[in-house]
């Protein structure tokens, strides 16, 4: 019985740091990169509302966009033709999201504001 608590233990404090990502560091990333665009609220500035988006949208996808946002208008995604249609200018690819660090806190963050 010691052993198999001391795996789950061992196992939860090995996959927590994984799933819990660092809050603080994707509010300072949005704030800096994505703010001047982008509400967390109902309401448009240059881009769209990200009210809900982690509701809407997958990580995987909020992943690809965020990362290459031009890549994955360039490979026909719908939802991404669409936003470059209806706000016509595309998200400028940020240096600061080429790390998929950057880009998991960004998703916490958002989802995050999107339980308020």
């Amino acid at each position: 019985m010691a052993r198999i608590m001391c795996s789950v233990v061992l196992l939860v404090g090995i996959a927590l740091p994984a799933i819990a990502g660092n809050l603080k560091n994707g509010e300072n990333l949005f704030k800096k990169h994505c703010k001047s665009c982008h509400r967390l609220t109902e309401g448009v500035l240059m881009g769209p509302s990200l009210k809900g988006v982690t509701m809407r949208l997958s990580d995987e996808w909020l992943d690809k966009w965020i990362k290459d946002p031009k890549g994955v208008f360039d490979s026909g995604d719908p939802y991404a033709v669409e936003i470059l249609e209806k706000f016509k200018k595309m998200m400028p690819k940020k240096s600061a999201m080429s790390k998929k660090e950057n880009r998991e806190d960004v998703i916490l963050f958002l989802k995050e504001n999107d339980k308020k």
